[in-house]
Parts: structure tokens; C-alpha cells; sequence
């Protein structure tokens, strides 16, 4: 798991050449310009999808991890909270969805606050919950890179 600003994100170029696609489509675009929606950079070996959506409670939102693609998820407008946690002995709650690559979970263990300007990368071992609110509801706008491992 990594939390940090996208200013920085040249510092992980070295997680492969698909990972640095990525960061430079994410410094190189106007997200201000672009539409909801899945994109294709790389084939199915980088996809990226636009998402615009208001922060929701906990008991809105669901516990993911992935098996097959590392997640960058690049908040470009607004703020949310991320519950997150390494895959431990946790048993998942739904099974793995080959097709759609997630399966669910139902606790984690901390939180994060992540703001206009920052990303995250999830790994297969990092679950996480995106998308809740600090307490209101607010509008975000939110860049996910899907990165083929």
C-alpha cells in the first residue's frame, strides 16, 4: 500500500514500466476535461476508469481487494476517507469474482483521509473501502488507474 501526493509520484516509476504509464497519464491529463468513465490506455493491462460521486457512510460502501490488478486511485477534486487494512486471516464475506476481479470483505482495522492532489496504491494484500465520508458528504472526483500485475 502506498499513500502519497501526486507531486512525488515519479519516486514509484520503479514498480514497472505499466505503474509509470500510469502516474504520467495521471499528470499529464486536464481530469477537468474528461467525462465519467472507463477508458482503455494499455488494453486490459491498464484501464482507467473517471468516477464522479458523493462520499457516502460506511454502511454505504463496501470492503474490496483485487487479485489480478494493483489499484491507483488519484483524488482529483474533493476529499474522502478510505478504510483500509492488510489481508490477513480476514475470510471473505462474498468470494472472488474472477470476472469483475474483487471479492469483499467486512472489517478493517484503520482509516485515512486522502484530499484533492493525493493517490493510493492498493496491492492484492491491501484491502480498502473507498468513498466514505468525513462525517458530510461531499462531492469527489476520483481517477482509478487499474494496473495488470
Amino acid at each position: 500500500m502506498i499513500i502519497d501526493q501526486l507531486a512525488n509520484c515519479e519516486r514509484y516509476y520503479a514498480l514497472g514500466e505499466r505503474f509509470q504509464k500510469g502516474f504520467e497519464h495521471l499528470l499529464s491529463t486536464d481530469f477537468s476535461q474528461v467525462a465519467p468513465g472507463k477508458y482503455e490506455l494499455d488494453g486490459d493491462r491498464l484501464k482507467v476508469a473517471v468516477q464522479e460521486y458523493e462520499s457516502k457512510q460506511e454502511a454505504d460502501c463496501k470492503i474490496e481487494a483485487h487479485q489480478r490488478y494493483a489499484d491507483i486511485q488519484f483524488i482529483y477534486a474533493g476529499e474522502e476517507m478510505m478504510g483500509i487494512d492488510t489481508l490477513r486471516d480476514q475470510q471473505p464475506t462474498v468470494p472472488y469474482n474472477s470476472e469483475k476481479d474483487v471479492y469483499f470483505f467486512g472489517k478493517y482495522d484503520y482509516k485515512i483521509k486522502v484530499t484533492a492532489g493525493m493517490f493510493t496504491v492498493f496491492f492484492p494484500q491491501d484491502i480498502h473501502m473507498p468513498g466514505l465520508s468525513l462525517g458530510v458528504a461531499s462531492n469527489v472526483k476520483k481517477v482509478v488507474v487499474k494496473v495488470l500485475l
